[in-house]
């Protein structure tokens, strides 16, 4: 009797876990809604960025999904978990060291309007800058410039 009792607990509180990730993935936006505004918040981060660095010269017509691919814990079992890389395309050339902060300003000003605030430094030295920003999900927006500018998001998990 109590091997039964045991082994119900474990079952239960296993099938718990399992419909808490499911439960969380639901409530969020799909995948291909996910896609769309993290495509549309990368053409606005390049219109940006374009602005206070004219002369970025941008290597693609639109930003694109670059990969995709099952989740991380503790969504890796979870049925039609996915989750997908996003780049801006790059642009060929660097954001001049005067104009740094006014893009990073301008990059977390659009990002803000789609959720993206929890601020992360990579890179911050003269010439040489990585900056993140993450969303409630998990979504990481990143902006790098250098030789060369780039900005990718690092797509949270989503349900397809």
């Amino acid at each position: 009797m109590l091997v039964a009792v045991l082994a119900a607990m474990i079952l239960t509180a296993c099938q718990g876990a399992d419909v808490d990730t499911q439960q969380q993935l639901e409530s969020r936006r799909t995948s291909a809604q996910a896609q769309r505004d993290n495509l549309a918040l990368l053409s606005e981060v390049r219109s940006a960025l374009s602005e206070v660095a004219p002369a970025l010269a941008w290597r693609s017509p639109a930003p694109t999904v670059e990969s995709g691919s099952g989740c991380k814990e503790p969504f890796s079992q979870v049925d039609g978990a996915t989750s997908e890389v996003l780049t801006s395309g790059g642009a060929l050339g660097g954001i001049p060291e005067a104009d740094w902060d006014r893009a990073w300003e301008a990059v977390k000003a659009v990002a803000a309007k789609r959720g993206y605030g929890d601020e992360h430094t990579l890179l911050d030295k003269p010439g040489e800058h990585q900056m993140s920003l993450y969303d409630e999900d998990g979504s990481e927006l990143s902006v790098g410039t250098g030789a060369n500018t780039v900005a990718s998001i690092y797509g949270a998990c989503y349900l397809e």
